[in-house]
């Protein structure tokens, strides 16, 4: 299991609870750019408590091998974290898949950060947990979300109809996925 990864312009960490301040902070400086397309999430989400206590849970879950969040920080800036990928929900064989979420900084769009670290991230999950099948969601207003999927080579398998809860409303989600056979 890698906790530390280094791509030529970012560094990707796996964090414990001692990150909840830093979270803090990237979610509320971003919380206009993310609630948009964001699952509905409870007020208590933008509080140092309900941090602490989602770091350390994470952190325990990558630990059991079930989850995998990596913080973003570039790599001569490494205090200041600029975003987060979430490869979660992984299953086993015979099922051999896992979901993958992602999240950068509005200060850093555009310059492509976001494809960098998924590159990184879906290395890991295919090599070290053998999967097969990275499953992703996204809103179908998120333009970026889904040029990121089709730089990194997901395919568009179709739409979700009323599949997440975004702002109170359950909301259709385009459905990608990139297997592992055609990752290169």
């Amino acid at each position: 299991m890698s906790f530390i990864l280094n791509t030529p312009r970012l560094l990707m960490q796996v964090e414990d609870a001692s990150i909840a301040e830093k979270a803090l902070l990237f979610y509320t400086e971003n919380r206009a750019y993310f609630d948009p397309y964001e699952p509905t999430r409870p007020e208590a989400f933008y509080t140092l408590d309900y941090q602490q206590a989602a770091s350390e849970f994470e952190y325990n879950e990558t630990v059991k091998g079930h989850a995998l969040r990596y913080y973003i920080y570039l790599n001569n800036v490494p205090e200041q974290i600029i975003g987060s990928i979430n490869l979660f929900n992984i299953r086993p064989m015979p099922f051999s898949t896992a979901s993958i979420g992602y999240k950068l900084h509005h200060d850093f769009w555009g310059n492509g950060y976001a494809t960098e670290a998924c590159l990184a991230a879906i290395s890991v999950m295919f090599s070290n947990y053998n999967t097969h099948r990275i499953e992703a969601k996204v809103a179908p207003d998120n333009t970026r979300s889904i040029h990121v999927l089709e730089r990194l080579g997901f395919t568009y398998e179709g739409i979700e109809y009323k599949s997440v809860q975004v702002q109170g409303q359950f909301r259709d989600h385009l459905r990608y996925s990139l297997l592992n056979a055609d990752h290169h």
